[in-house]
C-alpha cells in the first residue's frame, strides 16, 4: 500500500495548500513515509514561493533529502535578482555539484529530482540528464527528462521515454499527465486526447487547481476553442491572479479572441509585476524591438 499516493496527486496537479495542510497533520504513517511526507510539505512550501520557511526549518544536520530541499529554496529565493543573489546562486550550484559527486547521494530519489530542477532551470540540461537516468523507476524523474527533450525539441525522444515508462506506470496520474504533454508537442488527435486527460483529473474538487485548468485551457487553444480556453483561464486567475502561466496563456487567447488592447496590455502589465523576469516577456521585448528597428526602415518621411 502506498501511504502517500493521495498526497503526492495534490502535489503534481497542484494542490499545494492541501499538500501543506496533511503534510503538517498528525496523521500516522510508517516511519519510511515519515520523511517523504516533510519532504512534499516543504516542497509545496517552495512552490508557494514561501522560500524563507524552508531555509528557517531544515538544518545541518537533517537528512540529505531535506538539505536539498533546503538548496532549492536558496536557489529560487536566489533567482529575484543582485549581485548578492547571483552570488548565493554560484554557491548553491558549487554544493550541487559536490552532494551530487557522491555515488551514494547521485542515487538518492531526492537529489535526483532537485539536482535536475535546478540544471534545468539554469539550461545545463546535460547535466540534468546525467543525474536524471540514474533513476530507479521514479516519475518525477521521468517527467524532467521528458520536458528536457521536449525543451530540447526532441519529440522522438519523449515519446521513446513515455513508451518505456507506461510499461510500468501507465495508471499512475503523472504518468497520464506526462502523456498529455507530449500530445500536446505531438499535435493531430493528440490535442483531443491530452484535453480528455486534464478532464478527467479535474473532475476531483481536489484536482481542479489552477495548474490543471491551465492544461485544459492550453489543449482547447490548440483545438480552436478560443471562448473555452478563456473561460478555463478566468477561472485559474480567481484561484491565483499572480499566477505567471495562467497571464501568458490570457494574453495568447486574449490576442486569438481578438479583445480590446487595454486588455491585452493590462495583462502583461500583471505578468511584469508578478515575473519580471518571465521567458514570455523577454521574448515579446526582443520581437518588440526588433519590428521597431524594421519598422524604422520604412519610416515615412
Amino acid at each position: 500500500m502506498d501511504e502517500l499516493f493521495g498526497l503526492r496527486n495534490l502535489f503534481y496537479t497542484g494542490s499545494f495548500q492541501q499538500v501543506i495542510n496533511e503534510g503538517s497533520s498528525r496523521t500516522s504513517v510508517s516511519e519510511s513515509a515519515k520523511l517523504e511526507r516533510k519532504i512534499y510539505l516543504y516542497r509545496a512550501y517552495i512552490a508557494q514561493g514561501k522560500h524563507n520557511i524552508v531555509i528557517s526549518e531544515i538544518k545541518d544536520s537533517d537528512p540529505i533529502d531535506l538539505r536539498v530541499v533546503k538548496i532549492l529554496a536558496v536557489y529560487l529565493q536566489s533567482k529575484s535578482g543582485g549581485q548578492a543573489s547571483e552570488t548565493k546562486k554560484e554557491e548553491v550550484l558549487k554544493e550541487l555539484k559536490e552532494i551530487v559527486s557522491d555515488t551514494a547521494n547521485a542515487s538518492n530519489a531526492t537529489v535526483q529530482i532537485v539536482a535536475g530542477m535546478i540544471y534545468y532551470h539554469e539550461g545545463l540540461f546535460e547535466d540534468a540528464l546525467k543525474i536524471l537516468v540514474r533513476h530507479n523507476r521514479n516519475l518525477e524523474c521521468v517527467a524532467l527528462i521528458i520536458q528536457i527533450y521536449l525543451q530540447l525539441d526532441r519529440l522522438d525522444l519523449a515519446k521513446r521515454e513515455l513508451a518505456a515508462t507506461k510499461t510500468w506506470a501507465e495508471d499512475a496520474m503523472l504518468a497520464q499527465l506526462i502523456e498529455a504533454w507530449v500530445g500536446l508537442r505531438t499535435g493531430g488527435d493528440k490535442y483531443q486526447e491530452a484535453y480528455y486527460i486534464y478532464e478527467e483529473i479535474a473532475q476531483s474538487p481536489s484536482s481542479n487547481t489552477v495548474k490543471v485548468l491551465n492544461g485544459q485551457a492550453v489543449c482547447n487553444i490548440h483545438l480552436g476553442r478560443y471562448p473555452e480556453a478563456e473561460s478555463l483561464l478566468l477561472e485559474a486567475l480567481n484561484k491565483n491572479n499572480s499566477d505567471p502561466d495562467t497571464l501568458v496563456n490570457l494574453i495568447v487567447v486574449s490576442n486569438l479572441i481578438g479583445k480590446p488592447t487595454e486588455v491585452v496590455n493590462r495583462y502583461i502589465t500583471q505578468l511584469k509585476e508578478v515575473a519580471p523576469n518571465h521567458v514570455f516577456l523577454q521574448d515579446l521585448d526582443l520581437k518588440t524591438s526588433l519590428f521597431d528597428r524594421s519598422a524604422q526602415r520604412f519610416a515615412l518621411a
